[in-house]
C-alpha cells in the first residue's frame, strides 16, 4: 500500500518508520525539517507513571528498548535511551498523602535526602517510580532517517494543503501536530485540536560543585530532567497562545523560580537556552488516532506526551491499516 504520512515530528516518523518496515511504502511530507518543531523542542522524559499515562504510556515505553537498538543498527544514530527513575516529591500534607496511594515507591523525608541531597529541605518525602528518558531531536532524526533506511521517501519542504497534493496515495496519515486541524478541513473533516505553547530553560549547573540533581523530578505538572551531558532541562508550561510559538517573561520566570525553589543550587545556574514550542491539545486530554475518512487516519493530540507515545501510536496506526 502506499502511504502518505503528512507531518514530520515524531509522530509521523514514527508512523513512517513503521509502516515502512511492515512492508508500506511509505511518503513522508513536512513542510520545514524533520523535528522543526515541538519534537525537537522537548525535555526527553519518558514518564508514564509520573506524568499520568499508566495504560498507553507503559505500554509504550516497553517498546523503546527494541525501537532504540533498531535504530542504531539502521541509522548508526544513539537517540540516548536509558532508564531513570523519577521522583514526585510533597512539599506539603496534601501532596504527601496523594503520593503515598500514587503506586509509587515511597521515600520518607531521611530517604529522599539521602538520594538527592539537593533537594530544598521542606521536602517532606517523594515517590520514586522506575522510568526514562531519551533525546528528542536523535529520536526523531534517527525515526526518519530509519524510515528512510527502508525505502521511504522523506520530502522536506513538502506542503500538503488539499487531498489533490497526495492524490496517488492509498491511505493518508495525518499527524502534523496542532496544524492538523486545519489539514483536516481540506480534507472535509473535522479534528478537534489546538495548539498548547509549551515552554522550557537548559540550566547549566555551576561548574566544580557536585551535580544537584541526579534523578528526573516531577511536580504538578512541572520538570527537572538531567541530561546526559549534565544539562539540566526545566519544563514546562501550558498555555493556549494561539501559533505564537515564543517564549515570554513570565513562562521563563515561573520556570526558573520552580526550579530554584526545587532544587535551591539551580539558582546559581547559567541558563544556556529558553525556547518553546506548540503541542497538539485536545479537551479530555487524550490523542486521537483513528479512521476519520475512506482513506485517511488521523493522529495527533498528543501534547506534552508526544515523545513517549510516539512508539505506542505508530502501533496503533499500523494495526488500522491492517501492518504486522
Amino acid at each position: 500500500m502506499r502511504v502518505a504520512v503528512v507531518g514530520g515530528g515524531v509522530i509521523g516518523c514514527a508512523i513512517a518508520e513503521r509502516l515502512q518496515g511492515a512492508g508500506h511504502h511509505v511518503i513522508l511530507h513536512e513542510r520545514d525539517q524533520v523535528g522543526a518543531h515541538a519534537s525537537g523542542a522537548a525535555a526527553g522524559l519518558l514518564a508514564p507513571y509520573s506524568e499520568d499515562e499508566r495504560d498507553a504510556g507503559a505500554r509504550s515505553l516497553r517498546l523503546f528498548p527494541e525501537l532504540a537498538r533498531r535504530l542504531l543498527e539502521l541509522t548508526g544514530i544513539d537517540v540516548q535511551f536509558h532508564d531513570m527513575d523519577s521522583l514526585t516529591p510533597a512539599f506539603d500534607p496534601a501532596d504527601e498523602a496523594l503520593l503515598k496511594r500514587s503506586g509509587g515507591r515511597w521515600l520518607d523525608a531521611f530517604e529522599v535526602r539521602k538520594l538527592e541531597p539537593g533537594l530544598h529541605p521542606d521536602c517532606r518525602g517523594a515517590a520514586l517510580f522506575p522510568e526514562s528518558q531519551v533525546t528528542p531531536p536523535l529520536l526523531t532524526r534517527a525515526l526518519a532517517a530509519g524510515a528512510r533506511a527502508q525505502g521511504a521517501e522523506i520530502r522536506e519542504g513538502s506542503t500538503v494543503r488539499s487531498p489533490e497534493d497526495v492524490a496517488d496515495a492509498d491511505a493518508v496519515v495525518l499527524a502534523a501536530g496542532p496544524w492538523t486541524a486545519d489539514l483536516a478541513t481540506a480534507f472535509g473533516l473535522e479534528v478537534p485540536v489546538w495548539p498548547s505553547r509549551g515552554q522550557l530553560v537548559r540550566l547549566r549547573p555551576a561548574p566544580g560543585r557536585p551535580q544537584p540533581l541526579t534523578r528526573m523530578l516531577t511536580h504538578r505538572g512541572r520538570y527537572l530532567v538531567p541530561k546526559p551531558d549534565g544539562a539540566i532541562v526545566a519544563g514546562s508550561t501550558e498555555e493556549e497562545a494561539g501559533f505564537d510559538a515564543r517564549p515570554t517573561a513570565d513562562g521563563v520566570r515561573g520556570l526558573l523560580e520552580f526550579a530554584r525553589r526545587t532544587v535551591p543550587a539551580l539558582g546559581e545556574a547559567t541558563v544556556e537556552e529558553v525556547w518553546a514550542a506548540l503541542r497538539p491539545a485536545t479537551a479530555d486530554g487524550q490523542p486521537i488516532i483513528e479512521r476519520a475518512g475512506e482513506r485517511v487516519i488521523v493522529a495527533t493530540g498528543h501534547n506534552r506526551n508526544g515523545i513517549l507515545l510516539a512508539p505506542i501510536t505508530a502501533e496503533t496506526v499500523a494495526g488500522l491499516l491492517g501492518a504486522g
